[in-house]
């Protein structure tokens, strides 16, 4: 399953991207974020390497619960400082086929004093009979979660 979501913000891209990573720094005032925890975080040249792990608790869907011994997922991801693209794959710790989600974000300037983040995203499940229910059900879940990011990043900005 595959989907795009757009956002646009209304700061310039310099802003936008220092709000996107600057809000982990003050999870105190973004308890949406407070599920997020980082694991590994590396720079080589202009490539940040990323490892969290996203604790899913009680939003948890009931067909994917049953699949999975930890509820979270682990993300995996490179962000290109020179080009502003997020690369990104998010799967359970115990068990890929289960679910996986990754794609592509990329963060760029609009005219005027905006700017704005696009996501492609694949879905992906390999469970026998249930894999299409889990695919739609973690698509609602990222695209929420994609909305309160936004939401958090506007927060942040003071929009």
């Amino acid at each position: 399953m595959k989907y795009t979501v757009t956002h646009t913000f209304d700061v310039s891209l310099a802003d936008l991207l220092r709000a996107r990573e600057d809000r982990y720094k003050n999870l105190d005032k973004f308890p949406d974020l407070k599920n997020v925890s980082l694991l590994e975080e590396k720079k080589e040249g202009n490539k940040v390497f990323q490892k969290r792990k996203i604790d899913l608790g009680a939003s948890l869907p009931t067909v994917l619960a049953t699949a999975l011994n930890d509820p979270s997922l682990i993300e995996e991801s490179t962000f290109d400082l020179d080009s502003n693209t997020h690369i990104f794959k998010l799967f359970p710790p115990d068990n890929e086929k289960v679910v996986t989600i990754s794609g592509m974000s990329v963060y760029r300037e609009l005219t005027g004093n905006s700017s704005e983040r696009s996501y492609d995203v694949e879905v992906k499940s390999e469970i026998f009979l249930v894999g299409v229910l889990i695919e739609g059900a973690i698509e609602e879940i990222h695209r929420h979660s994609l909305e309160k990011d936004r939401s958090s990043i506007n927060q942040f900005l003071g929009k």
